[in-house]
């Protein structure tokens, strides 16, 4: 008996299906007019060092501050405990100051996919873990369970090469607000 020959006839890889697709997370979101820069510094460092990944879309430019939780199903309780949480914490607006850039470990190959590493802008402490280390208490008097170990970055691509931490020029933004987002995974939502 013989076999059948398998043909590339460029079908993608279907998309990973999450278990828990809703994710919830507290970020800073770059204003408007702060998102070129950042696209630029994008372009400049993935070309610099030979990444050809995924490349986030400016609008998606952000610094996570607590990561809420993965769900199956996002529960009315979760939301309304975060959003509580989210009200409880205030800061005066404060500089977020990027001076190096890296890869994250990230996912391994797995399944015939090769690895995803997240190349990211590396913030300067401060201010911006002030902020987190405050979002993590609210939650945690909500009912909800928070980080204590918080690295401050902005994921600029998804790449299987690892880069090496780099110095970069400084650049930064002023954070006037952080939001809480309800992100579908895997559908860029």
């Amino acid at each position: 008996m013989s076999r059948q020959q398998e043909f590339d006839f460029g079908i993608p890889i279907p998309p990973l299906q999450p278990k828990r697709p809703d994710r919830v997370f507290f970020a800073l979101f770059l204003q408007a007019k702060d998102r070129a820069a950042f696209l630029s510094m994008q372009r400049h460092l993935c070309d610099l060092n030979g990444l050809t990944g995924s490349l986030l879309l400016k609008e998606r430019f952000h610094v996570s501050q607590q990561h809420v939780g993965d769900y199956k199903r996002l529960r009315p309780k979760i939301e309304f405990a975060a959003t509580r949480a989210g009200r409880l914490v205030e800061m005066p607006a404060f500089e977020v100051t990027f001076r190096h850039a890296v890869s994250f470990p990230g996912r391994p190959a797995a399944k015939g996919r090769p690895p995803s590493r997240p190349f990211v802008l590396l913030a300067d402490d401060g201010p911006v873990c002030e902020l987190s280390r405050r979002i993590g208490i609210a939650m945690k008097a909500n009912g909800l369970r928070s980080a204590d170990h918080f690295v401050p970055h902005m994921t600029l691509a998804y790449d299987e090469k690892f880069v090496a931490r780099q110095p970069i020029d400084p650049i930064g933004f002023v954070a006037t607000e952080f939001v809480l987002i309800h992100s579908l995974r895997g559908l860029t939502i």
